[in-house]
């Protein structure tokens, strides 16, 4: 007879911890902040490829991290992409925001209730036939995921439409054109604040 064990990423991951840990503690030469663990040494070479260098600096919002040699903009952004979700939605058209640039600012604006924006064409006659923004609280959930949200429970929250509780993971969906075709240039993107009120987008 054969026994057949299979272990769970969970098992696997505690083995690899532990492994990390009983490494650590029988050498004495290990060093929490050696070199070897600073994946970051060109980090901030990601700035040159953010987006609203001019609109979204300190000058606009003075805790945004930006490192020192660049004037500003946000990196956490994806090209084509809506990675938002459906949680505290809020829809901004023309006049009120022209640009993706007017877009992430208003997610910044609204730091304690918002974490994703997007800027695409959504068909809602309000837009006229323009982009829109629209912001979140929420992201893209993974295919394999699925949260149903109790109301009852949460606070802070704005619009989360009937249709989107439960809010079903899967593929982010394209920006796309009137027409149906990829749009280039939509684009979403997140920010964060941390516990000691920095701004990063």
């Amino acid at each position: 007879m054969h026994l057949i064990t299979f272990a769970t990423p969970a098992l696997l991951l505690s083995r690899v911890l532990a492994g990390a840990a009983i490494e650590r503690n029988n050498n004495p030469d290990y060093k929490d902040m050696d070199d070897q663990f600073n994946i970051f040494k060109d980090a901030n070479s990601r700035f040159e490829g953010a987006i609203c260098k001019s609109e979204i600096t300190t000058k606009y919002f003075p805790t945004l991290v930006i490192p020192h040699n660049f004037r500003g903009g946000c990196v956490r952004y994806y090209q084509g992409i809506d990675m938002t979700g459906v949680v505290t939605e809020v829809d901004l058209f023309f006049p009120h925001v022209k640009t993706a640039c007017d877009c992430i600012a208003a997610c910044l604006t609204a730091s304690t209730s918002c974490t994703n924006w997007v800027w695409k064409h959504t068909g809602n006659p309000l837009d006229g036939g323009r982009r829109s923004c629209t912001l979140y609280s929420s992201p893209n959930l993974p295919s394999g995921v699925t949260l149903d949200y109790n109301l009852a429970l949460s606070s802070g929250f704005q619009l989360l439409q009937d249709a989107n509780n439960p809010q079903v993971g899967g593929g982010a969906p394209i920006t796309v054109l009137a027409n149906g075709q990829p749009d280039p240039f939509g684009v979403s993107g997140f920010l964060t604040q941390d516990a000691n009120g920095l701004l990063y987008c």
